[in-house]
């Protein structure tokens, strides 16, 4: 999961980047087994109109199995697919609805990047190394507490931080809020936490129930205030870290990013 990176690039994305709408669900057990429930869904009627020729082939309207073996894989040691779907949203987005099951969540990772077709064909088998989300479980006195730790370096950790990515953008162009407005219909990303039981303490910002919200970026929100969006233009830069970014995205309705160390008892 790489949100604060994410956050960084989303206005420099190429269009088909806004034809995204991907949830996961991370359903824990007090044993540290549990779910991950993923539904990956793109405007597929937006990308064929963008094809040259009309083609048609166009990824992510249905399951594609072998992605989502390799999405099984990468998510760590003993992650296997249960089930896949096809699914179709109210929006006119279409794409899968995958459920995988873990064992240990200590093995596991979950990239907030979500995969065409269920998957990413680059993906490899192996948990990468650079990814910015551990999970760690441990069990005492007839509780279970989960550590989420996010890489707190500038970038999320990443090596191609840098430059502030929006600071070029003319936000009071008409034209250009038109142009990201429409590139970003639909944009939705949202990565959920929820755990058997129910929570005795937690220092996580976006709890309803048993459930902790750690990523959400909805690009239809955030790009609705423009006012807030320019201050947020200036404020934003490659070389920060998320404990610096944080404070700019209290009042931003649209973008939700929980971290860098969250910790959830739960019974």
């Amino acid at each position: 999961m790489r949100p604060l990176r994410a956050l960084l690039a989303l206005v420099t994305a190429v269009g088909l980047a806004g034809c995204i709408n991907s949830t996961t669900l991370i359903k824990l057990n007090a044993d540290g087994s549990g779910t991950v429930e993923q539904t990956t869904l793109m405007n597929t009627a937006a990308i064929k109109g963008m094809m040259p020729g009309g083609n048609t082939q166009v990824a992510g309207g249905g399951v594609n199995q072998a992605d989502l073996e390799r999405t099984a894989a990468s998510m760590g040691k003993g992650v296997r697919l249960v089930s896949a779907e096809p699914f179709k949203a109210a929006n006119g987005f279409e794409g899968s609805k995958a459920i995988f099951a873990f064992d240990d969540i200590n093995q596991i990772q979950v990239n907030q990047g979500p995969g065409m077709g269920g998957g990413d064909s680059r993906r490899t088998s192996e948990p990468t190394s650079d990814d910015p989300v551990k999970f760690k479980l441990t069990r005492s006195g007839g509780t279970s507490t989960l550590t989420i730790a996010f890489i707190d370096q500038p970038g999320g950790g990443q090596a191609d931080a840098g430059a502030n990515p929006m600071g070029d953008m003319d936000l009071t162009n008409p034209m250009m809020m038109g142009m990201l407005k429409g590139m970003f219909a639909g944009f939705k990303i949202n990565i959920d936490l929820q755990v058997a039981g129910a929570i005795v303490r937690t220092n996580a910002e976006y709890v309803t129930g048993s459930r902790v919200t750690l990523l959400e970026m909805d690009l239809d929100s955030l790009l609705a205030d423009e006012a807030k969006l320019k201050v947020l233009q200036g404020k934003l830069g490659g070389d920060m870290s998320l404990s610096a970014i944080k404070p700019f995205l209290k009042d931003i309705k649209g973008i939700k990013v929980d971290g860098p160390s969250i910790s959830v008892e739960f019974k």
